[in-house]
Parts: C-alpha cells; structure tokens; sequence
C-alpha cells in the first residue's frame, strides 16, 4: 500500500523550524524523518530514487496515524511543491514566516558559522544576485531572494489550493508557543497532545574549527573518496551530525545596529514587506525599520 505525508511545513528557513520538528517529534502519534531537512524533494538525485526510499532512508517509523516532514528548502526551491503534489496531492501546507531581515542575517550568520562566508552582511546582501549560479549557492548565499515569501506562497496555493495553506509567525512561536503548536497541529487535524514546550534548539554558536566546518559542508573531492569507503549513507549522515555538533560551542549571538537594519530594510526588504501585507492582508509594521527624523 502506497504510503502517505499527511503535512509538509515548507518554511520559511531561520523561522523555528527546528524546534517545533523537536516538539512534534514527542508525539508517538506522528513520524516525521530521523533528522530534520531531508531535502528529497529538492534535490534531484535524492528524488530519483523514488518514494520506497524516502520512507524506508529518512523514517524510523512510518505505522503511525500521521506523517509529515519540515524542511524550508521546499519553500524556496519552486518545483518542490509540483514533486509534493505529484506524491501526495493535496495534503496540508503550512508557512512559518520570520521578518525576512531578521531571518536574512540569521542564516548569514549560519553560513559564516559554516566557514563559507567571509563578505559583511551588506556586502553579502549586494553580492547575491551576481553570487547564485550553483544549487551550492542557491543553499548557502540566498540571504534576500528567500525573502520574496508572496511569490512563495502562491507557488503552493496555485498548487494546493488556498484552503490546504496555512500561513503562520516565528513571533507567535515566541510569543505563545503552546497556541503555535495548537494552531499548527490543528490545521493538519491532528489530536492534542501534552508536549514539551522547553525545548530549545539551535542555539547561538560559533565553530571551534572553522577548517572542519568547511570539510562538513563543501563539496569537496577530497571528502567524496573518503564517502566511498563508507558504503552506508546512514552511516555519513550520523558521523557528519556528530562532528558539526562537536564542532560548535556556545557564543554570544551577534547583533545589526539599528543604523545598519534601518540602512538594508530600505535597500532590500521594504517593497516585499510591503507586497506581503497587502497578500495576507495583515499588518507587518513590526517588521519595517523606518528611519525617525
């Protein structure tokens, strides 16, 4: 029998997604993959392998009365949601979208935590567009074009319809979590369950070996020969796991002035600010950093 997704969060990247996976994950009621992100419906050769892979690679245990994954690539790789689609049909959809200055200089600082980043935050921010030829870059340097969420949106509810959309807020995460969760799993029809709230993940680090930071995550020739002795892909999964965990230490996360956020708001995020409010029409006036005479 053909198995089933029942939910996709698709993102956005930077906006909670790591510690609502880790909250879900306590319900024995959902499966979702062994570790966040699989990226199978983004990345093509990870695809080609079929759904029999998908289930028996990424899961644990699929005898569950609902499953679902969280992965923000698929918000921002467009032919990620037709793939979905074509699986499933339509299943639930949900957003988490976080101010995307905010999220842009989150991820920034992921990717020079990684040790692929050595431009300035503005610099990156200039630099994009001429920066994103590799599906390499589109994953690391996409700093603004991840932002563009109302294109995004209408990708999914072209495909999915409206209805099976959901759009939610990384500030509701923070402000009430107990009613994100209640609101996220309500929408996929998903009974209540007494979770732990107090899980807290990714937190603020820096790497103790940037050289071993670049070894986990480029692509190098060198690291596809030493793959190759290691036939198992579970095997690598968890051995790079465990070497990023035990690469980081905990640091003090590092701050935007507000000179500087009121300086790239006008420069890069205002008009998709905007479009977004007019789109959902909600108010996002505490996403903008206007300048006050």
């Amino acid at each position: 029998m053909k198995k089933e997704i029942h939910f996709m969060c698709v993102g956005v990247q930077k906006a909670g997604t790591s510690t609502i996976h880790d909250i879900l994950n306590q319900n024995p009621n959902i499966s979702m993959p062994i570790y966040k992100e699989t990226h199978f419906f983004c990345e093509k050769e990870k695809h080609q392998k079929g759904l029999d892979y998908y289930f028996n690679f990424f899961f644990n245990n699929t005898n569950t009365k609902y499953i679902g994954e969280i992965d923000p690539e698929y918000s921002y790789f467009k032919s990620s949601a037709q793939k979905i689609f074509a699986e499933f049909g339509k299943i639930k959809i949900i957003f988490i979208l976080r101010n995307p200055l905010d999220r842009a200089f989150s991820q920034y600082l992921m990717t020079k935590r990684r040790g692929l980043e050595e431009l300035t935050f503005e610099e990156a921010l200039k630099s994009e567009k001429l920066r994103l030829k590799t599906y390499f870059d589109h994953t690391h340097y996409s700093y603004l074009s991840r932002g563009s969420y109302t294109s995004q949106i209408e990708n999914y509810e072209t495909v999915f319809g409206k209805d099976n959309v959901k759009v939610l807020f990384f500030d509701d995460i923070i402000k009430d979590i107990r009613q994100f969760v209640s609101d996220f799993t309500s929408f996929v029809r998903i009974e209540p369950f007494e979770y732990n709230y107090d899980i807290k993940s990714n937190l603020a680090s820096i790497p103790q070996s940037k050289s071993l930071s670049k070894f986990i995550y480029k692509p190098y020739k060198f690291k596809k020969w030493i793959g190759k002795l290691i036939p198992s892909k579970t095997v690598k999964n968890k051995i790079m796991f465990f070497l990023e965990r035990k690469n980081l230490k905990a640091s003090n996360k590092e701050t935007l002035t507000l000179e500087i956020k009121q300086k790239v708001y006008e420069a890069f995020f205002k008009e998709d600010i905007e479009l977004l409010e007019q789109k959902l029409s909600k108010d996002l006036s505490h996403w903008k950093y206007i300048k006050t005479e």
